[in-house]
């Protein structure tokens, strides 16, 4: 709702002089100077402000119309608050003399000057890791570890144990998973490896949190960060380990909250049903997309995933869920104790793009395409429903340059190039993109 106000402060003075000549025969309100103009001027433009500020106060009466701590005022009636900034937290991976201990509280630091500091009190240690395998495709050698390695990118790994010589000594190796990683070999050694395979280095991993709040602080897996005062024994240099440093999340925006408080206003949760659920997940600050299922995997349990869609990694971790579990189960009513619930992190199912031709092949137009499918994979996918392949490629066909204004004109895909096979408890995720 708004007041009908005019159109500028000049019409309501016109409006008013046309009255003062109606009403007072003879008077000559445009004439400047004159006592009677700069009493109707002043009065005119005076009314005009009381139109805009009345109109605002009608605006910041309503739910859709209020803004700022108004809005914010009217949500707390129903239980309502916005979303706090929060911190990032994760694992780095410190190097150095094995029995060096990094004190918590130790001040590491970007190159941005993100500042994050140890949560624990963490020792550098020689560690021996049991290699289940090595492959090799060309130049590139695969480890698989037989357990979570928790290694960075830029650790130095001693291979030892293969009889194939090439794969074994001192390793820069590229981490590709939880229990993978890979480094280059020389020669052409016999596939897979063979022996008592093992990959021995000096590292520890300590977690951290960011010193500020917000999505800026979120860092991806292998950013460097560097100690901001020496620790005796450990190197300058430590690395985001496997499964980067997140959980930042921004202060909830206006646009995001006034939906939420419509939502409960709309849906109230004094019921325990989906609306309630979901009302509740979306209380703990990244939570994106919450998705429900009634009855399985038997009755009388409910399971529930969610995403976060708006992090480096969407999947979420395990304290994530926990903290979402927690959240749901103070408003299950006492008469629902049969009731299971079950709160759970999607299972991933990457999907890479390949891309054999594109046109136009420009530098803006991939970054349009990567943005359309980032966007795709937040909005579009569900838990446990196959990708249509229709609906993905659409997603790239409708992409528009936001820097030159053009469109995609054609493309082909190497990969994928049929519908994806999404499975219960499974969601689709955007994978690497490979362009020509």
């Amino acid at each position: 709702m708004s007041i009908n106000i005019p159109s500028s402060a000049k019409e309501v003075v016109q409006r008013a002089k046309t009255d003062v000549k109606r009403e007072l025969t003879g008077s000559n309100p445009e004439l400047k100077n004159s006592w009677l103009y700069a009493l109707v001027t002043s009065y005119s433009n005076r009314i005009y402000d009381f139109y805009l500020s009345l109109n605002q106060a009608v605006k910041q009466t309503f739910w859709d119309t209020s803004t700022g701590t108004f809005l914010e005022r009217q949500a707390s009636w129903f239980g309502v608050v916005k979303l706090p900034a929060t911190q990032s937290a994760g694992n780095i991976v410190a190097t150095g003399t094995a029995a060096t201990t990094v004190p918590a509280g130790t001040l590491y630091q970007t190159s941005t000057s993100l500042q994050f500091e140890t949560t624990s009190t963490a020792t550098i240690a020689a560690s021996l890791v049991s290699v289940s395998g090595i492959t090799r495709s060309g130049t590139t050698a695969t480890a698989t570890t037989s357990a979570d390695h928790g290694l960075s990118s830029f650790v130095g790994v001693t291979i030892a144990g293969a009889a194939e010589s090439e794969y074994n000594g001192l390793q820069d190796i590229q981490v590709t998973g939880l229990n993978t990683f890979t480094y280059s070999v020389s020669g052409s050694p016999a596939t897979p490896a063979t022996g008592t395979l093992t990959a021995a280095f000096t590292a520890a991993n300590i977690p951290v949190k960011s010193l500020a709040f917000g999505s800026n602080n979120n860092l991806a897996l292998d950013a460097e960060l560097t100690l901001q005062s020496a620790v005796s024994g450990a190197d300058n240099s430590a690395y985001v380990d496997f499964g980067d440093v997140g959980g930042g999340t921004d202060q909830e925006a206006q646009d995001d909250f006034r939906p939420r408080f419509l939502d409960r206003v709309q849906n109230p949760v004094a019921m325990f049903n989906d609306s309630a659920i979901t009302a509740k997940a979306k209380e703990i600050n990244g939570v994106t997309r919450v998705f429900i299922e009634q009855i399985t995997p038997t009755y009388g349990q409910v399971t529930i995933y969610f995403m976060r869609d708006n992090e480096l990694n969407p999947i979420p971790s395990a304290s994530e869920v926990t903290t979402v579990k927690d959240k749901i189960l103070t408003i299950k009513p006492a008469h629902t104790a049969d009731i299971d619930i079950v709160v759970s992190a999607p299972t991933a199912v990457p999907v890479p793009f390949t891309f054999s031709s594109l046109t136009p092949s420009t530098v803006t137009m991939k970054t349009a395409i990567t943005a359309s499918l980032q966007q795709f994979f937040r909005e579009s996918t569900l838990i446990g429903v196959d990708l249509d392949q229709d609906a993905y490629r659409s997603a790239i066909f409708n992409t528009i340059d936001t820097v030159t204004g053009s469109r995609v004109s054609t493309f082909a895909l190497s990969t994928p190039t049929t519908d994806i096979t999404i499975v219960s408890g499974e969601i689709g995720t955007l994978g690497s993109i490979i362009y020509p």
